[in-house]
């Protein structure tokens, strides 16, 4: 075929043009490319039309090296994040491109060349159905392989957070962490694995250093500048399930990922049993409290069975603390006497043996309160 012979080698002598054209027609029609460097996609493309038009032009199927360098794209694109069906669909649009190529040659120098075409039909389709398989099989082998891989770099370097052991820095930076930078850490559950799983691979598509790892039920979240946005991501992730999650205090370096780590297990424990996300910043005492109350519980727990037999003594406790220590504002906030307020106080004192007029005994119930009879704040009106 001397005419699509002469097509394919005037496609050759513009495979620059050609591949810069077919390279801004991926990238407006694929959003996803955008990530990836122009010079790249377009040192790419070019390397591929060059070998495919070759290829066709010299009558000869993919070759091992043809299809060895398709698998190399395939590898980088996944090392990019480019999702498979973007991958593939660039390489539609460079077959349909080049296809469009062919015609148009054949409608400029001469008509009669169209029916020719129909003869490269099946050489062009083999050329990129080959392609396609093999760029397809690549992006998939390194994701799982990447995957794998991340996966076994968070196990490790959550346990080498929670052991102190060597290579932590090692592994932080594998991570896309700054091991000398600020961590702050998040705990949530209930959550099994593939949640996690799927909160890390959303995690690692952000532009800042995140992890998730699987660990005893519960999702230990791990990241570099996303302080004010941790249980936001857990949330928008999770809108079906119900979570408690508990947050650690930003911390320098990995000692203080490990302290962070610690707050945050400490804090989901006190978020279990309050009902509610709980900040180490804000609740730092009740959560160091809560995650001791088994060492405390001789000293306060008694007062909660007093709480529950007696329910209008705690809240009058609750309400006095919360009301600056004013019998007559913690009577005006639950709309009683002040006689009915100073008495209950005086019975609270009775029975538990706590003064809240004194330091000792005001705390001494409001740890009884927050650690043994729930972890209200706020007094309920009546």
């Amino acid at each position: 075929m001397p005419g699509a012979q002469n097509l394919l080698e005037s496609l050759s002598a513009r495979v620059g043009e050609l591949s810069r054209d077919i390279t801004d027609r991926i990238r407006a029609e694929v959003p996803g490319y955008a990530k990836l460097p122009y010079a790249e996609h377009h040192r790419d493309v070019r390397a591929q039309i060059e070998t495919i038009v070759t290829g066709l032009r010299t009558r000869r199927p993919p070759t091992a090296s043809a299809l060895e360098q398709t698998r190399a794209v395939g590898r980088r694109r996944a090392a990019a994040q480019l999702a498979l069906p973007d991958v593939v669909e660039a390489y539609h649009i460079a077959y349909r491109e080049i296809w469009n190529e062919l015609l148009a040659g054949a409608k400029r120098h001469d008509p009669d060349l169209t029916p020719e075409l129909a003869g490269e039909v099946a050489p062009v389709w083999l050329w990129f159905h080959r392609l396609t398989a093999a760029v397809a099989d690549a992006h998939a082998t390194e994701l799982r392989t990447r995957v794998a891989t991340r996966l076994t770099l968070r196990r490790q370097f959550l346990q080498a957070l929670t052991d102190g052991a060597h290579g932590a820095a090692r592994l932080a930076r594998a991570l896309g962490f700054d091991p000398d930078g600020e961590f702050v850490v998040a705990c949530a559950g209930p959550l099994d694995e593939e949640a996690v799983d799927r909160l890390d691979s959303a995690l690692e598509a952000s532009a800042t250093p995140a992890i998730c790892v699987h660990d005893a039920g519960r999702a230990v979240l791990i990241s570099q500048g996303l302080q004010a946005g941790l249980a936001a991501i857990v949330r928008q992730s999770h809108r079906d399930i119900q979570l408690r999650i508990g947050t650690g205090l930003p911390r320098a370096g990995l000692v203080g990922a490990s302290a962070s780590l610690a707050d945050a297990l400490d804090a989901l424990g006190l978020a279990h049993a309050a009902g509610r996300d709980v900040h180490f910043a804000g609740d730092w005492l009740m959560t160091l409290l809560h995650a001791q109350q088994h060492r405390l519980a001789g000293l306060l727990s008694g007062g909660a069975e007093i709480a529950a037999e007696y329910p209008r003594l705690p809240e009058t406790v609750r309400a006095y603390a919360s009301s600056g220590y004013s019998i007559s504002a913690c009577a005006r906030l639950l709309h009683i006497h002040p006689n009915t307020a100073k008495y209950r106080l005086e019975r609270w004192k009775a029975l538990t043996g706590w003064d809240t007029q004194t330091f000792p005994g005001l705390a001494s119930s409001l740890l009884c309160l927050g650690l043994y009879h729930g972890a209200g704040t706020a007094p309920s009106a009546r």
